[in-house]
């Protein structure tokens, strides 16, 4: 299987964050991680994950920075970098944002998987990756300072967050990631993710511009058939089924509403990708299973809810029927 495919936007980054931060030339940063100068300037290329890993790593030691994902988001600021980015940002509201990153991510990393939860007031968005891949600390730090900037620049406010989880152990000096967050931080969770109140979603974007994301959504939808074809149409519908198994709804009907599409096409499209709504259905909820059980901030019951199992008892059969073990047993 051909690894997945990143955007040239997770090589150009960082290695303009460690420019910036060193004082090398750029062109000099990228031949030490052979990264030619006809693949930096083509705005359509892609690199392997193991390459964006790679100078990630690279980059981040050559700067010497333990929060180099934070001045690399920094760096960038607010100011839209790509399509995508453009039309997120003149969406009518927050959960619109949300919902349409999750359906164009695999336009970014073809192994993107991030998601939503919702549970009472508060809502939660994440980002891992599908499979064994390589994680990068500095960029999963470098993503969560992004969305942070999106979802200011989106509200006007700074204050949003009410927790930042990270994977990775505590640094000895979280200064630089304290401020730019200005929320408390969890290190040494099970995810890398934000929390942040549930009204957020139901903010107006500020400067939107409807007639703008009209002309730019068919452009991206364009592009997410050409750019990976089925694969990323699957991506795209992973990050609404887990969006609305937030919600406690994963119906067929309502996924493919959310895809743009019919369900017959749905199913169809699926097929020639060798899978099944079911089968995509199932996955999502095993590996949100898995990653849910890892915390101690929900209850078995509150899980098999969010995941939209009719009872506990079918949670407990599915989950035995992916593990072998009990939710509970699981857990320990």
């Amino acid at each position: 299987m051909a690894e997945p495919g990143v955007c040239i936007q997770s090589v150009r980054v960082p290695l303009l964050a460690a420019a910036a931060r060193t004082g090398r030339p750029l062109a000099e940063l990228a031949q030490d991680v052979r990264i030619s100068r006809t693949t930096f300037g083509d705005a359509t290329a892609r690199v392997p994950h193991s390459t964006a890993f790679a100078v990630w790593e690279a980059m981040a030691r050559a700067s010497g920075d333990p929060a180099f994902g934070v001045f690399a988001a920094e760096l960038v600021g607010a100011a839209p970098f790509d399509l995508v980015d453009l039309a997120l940002a003149h969406c009518a509201d927050v959960g619109t944002m949300g919902r349409q990153f999750l359906r164009y991510q695999a336009l970014y990393h073809e192994a993107n998987d991030a998601w939503f939860e919702l549970r009472g007031e508060r809502a939660t968005l994440g980002h891992r990756l599908r499979g064994e891949l390589p994680r990068s600390p500095h960029l999963a730090q470098f993503l969560l300072a992004v969305w942070t900037t999106k979802l200011r620049r989106a509200t006007g406010r700074r204050e949003l967050l009410t927790e930042v989880r990270l994977r990775d152990p505590a640094p000895r000096d979280a200064g630089p990631l304290e401020r730019s967050f200005a929320a408390p931080l969890r290190f040494g969770a099970v995810e890398d993710a934000l929390v942040f109140p549930r009204a957020v979603l139901e903010l107006p974007m500020q400067g939107a511009d409807a007639g703008l994301a009209g002309t730019l959504l068919p452009q991206l939808e364009h592009e997410l058939r050409g750019r990976g074809g089925e694969a990323a149409f699957v991506a795209a519908l992973r990050g609404q089924v887990q969006a609305l198994l937030g919600e406690g709804e994963a119906l067929a009907e309502s996924v493919a509403r959310a895809l743009g599409t019919s369900e017959r096409t749905m199913q169809r499209r699926l097929r020639q990708a060798g899978t099944s709504f079911r089968e995509v259905v199932d996955a999502v909820r095993r590996e949100t299973a898995l990653a849910r059980l890892g915390r101690r901030d929900a209850t078995v019951t509150d899980i098999a809810f969010m995941l939209g199992f009719s009872d506990l008892s079918a949670f407990s059969r599915a989950f035995r029927r992916w593990t072998g073990a009990s939710p509970s047993e699981y857990r320990g």
